[in-house]
């Protein structure tokens, strides 16, 4: 990966002993880590196990169907199933959030990880597997694209001072990323686990759906230690509790909306698939791979903070993302898996620098107030638009040829940055906005 101008010194800097000294003492933009409070750091904790969890099913999801020789519909059917318990969850947080309570949202969404463990048991029953998809916790990415990921959103910004949002956010999708490329590593051990267990063919990753199980009552157990700091200490009387941003709000909704069904075209379930059935790579090939991938995404992370910084959140989220998703284009059309892994890989380190961007973006547009409604908005409307593509892709692009849903996806994606750009490069987030110096300033306050 080419790191922009002056990237190479801010990470050398970031990690030598002096840098870290610096990092204490300073409250420079290039400080790593935020000054999040205890809720803050409950949050981020539990995501980071999470995302461990979702790297770690998103990878073994894909091979294992692949293991049991589904055909693509089903394949699609079960994704779709994924997505549209998501949107169910996200309707409520979006509807009802701050009524119901964000930490009693984050307890339910976690206990809902536990339906995973039902999957072994109903393995040759696609409909069945739809069924258990619906809970709207099943890993079928990487980068956690549930409901929990809204009231996240929404609780982080109020855990840290306005001038570290964006940090706050790269952080925390950092060490997302980071627990998430380890689990798609781990992927590689499960034949060695599976043997040990006496389990053969697809049957190999069952301990996957068992220890995401397990993470599930890890993070119901975090989330209670959330205290009343976590809620907004305001019921509102609205269901949707967003006024002056309405038009705003509106405009980002049906461009993520966008953004997120060119996504479900092609999620890291399938690409795990696609990687198996197109080139056979097996279990430690395609957890290695994905592993890669993920660091390099968490790379990207804080170049990402330190890119929004200089050229602005819209710009960094377009700029980053078009080249990703000619990569992504090119994977399709890619004739060995070496190749392949060249472009997965240079792929994943652009992919992801749009997302803390966007999230502080979001959150830095509306009122505090209505974050939480305004999450939950965009959410519902990435969520909506997540429940056909798998299912589309499924019956109509993959019997075309497998890498057909990849270069849909990385097509609309491009529409959808060029659209972004077009739309709101003149509203900058309200920390970018210079002021310019009066007379006074100009001549030194005579």
């Amino acid at each position: 990966m080419v790191l922009p101008r002056g990237c190479k010194k801010y990470y050398r800097d970031l990690f030598s002993v002096d840098g870290m000294q610096r990092a204490q003492t300073s409250d420079r933009p290039r400080r790593l880590i935020p000054d999040l409070d205890r809720n803050g750091r409950i949050v981020v904790a539990a995501r980071t196990l999470r995302s461990f969890g979702f790297g770690l099913n998103s990878v073994a999801l894909g091979l294992y169907l692949a293991g049991l020789g589904l055909p693509g519909l089903d394949i699609g059917l079960i994704v779709s199933a994924a997505f549209a318990g998501s949107l169910a969850l996200t309707v409520i947080i979006a509807g009802w959030g701050d009524r119901i309570g964000r930490r009693r949202l984050l307890m339910a969404g976690s206990a809902l990880m536990t339906s995973a463990a039902l999957i072994p048991l109903v393995s040759r029953e696609p409909l069945l597997l739809a069924v258990i998809a619906l809970s709207g916790m099943i890993a079928v990415n990487a980068n956690e694209s549930t409901g929990l990921q809204t009231v996240d959103q929404a609780l982080l910004p109020q855990a840290v001072p306005d001038s570290q949002r964006t940090k706050a956010f790269a952080f925390y999708n950092l060490l997302a990323s980071g627990a998430a490329a380890l689990g798609a590593l781990s992927v590689g051990l499960l034949p060695h686990i599976g043997g040990l267990l006496g389990l053969t063919g697809a049957d190999i990753y069952a301990p996957a759906f068992l220890a995401y199980a397990a993470i599930g009552v890890m993070t119901v157990a975090l989330h209670a230690r959330l205290d009343r700091r976590a809620e907004t200490g305001e019921r509102l009387e609205r269901r949707l509790a967003i006024g002056p941003s309405r038009p705003i709000v509106a405009r980002m909704s049906l461009l993520f909306g966008l953004d997120s069904f060119a996504s479900s075209l092609s999620v890291q379930s399938y690409l795990a698939y696609f990687l198996a059935a197109r080139f056979g790579a097996d279990p430690t090939t395609a957890g290695t791979l994905f592993f890669a991938a993920g660091l390099l995404a968490t790379m990207s992370f804080p170049v990402a903070g330190w890119l929004s910084a200089r050229i602005g959140l819209i710009a960094t989220m377009v700029f980053t993302h078009i080249p990703s998703s000619i990569f992504l284009i090119g994977l399709a059309l890619a004739p060995n898996l070496a190749i392949a892994s060249v472009l997965l890989l240079a792929r994943s380190a652009l992919a992801s620098m749009d997302v803390p961007a966007r999230q502080s973006y979001t959150m830095a547009v509306v009122e505090p107030r209505e974050r939480t409604a305004t999450a939950g908005v965009t959410s519902l409307a990435r969520a909506f638009a997540q429940v056909p593509g798998p299912a589309l892709a499924g019956s109509l692009l993959v019997p075309i040829g497998l890498g057909v849903p990849l270069v849909a996806t990385g097509v609309l994606k491009i529409a959808y940055d060029l659209l972004l750009f077009a739309m709101f490069r003149s509203r900058p987030a309200p920390e970018e906005v210079r002021t310019e110096p009066g007379p006074e300033a100009s001549s030194g306050g005579r």
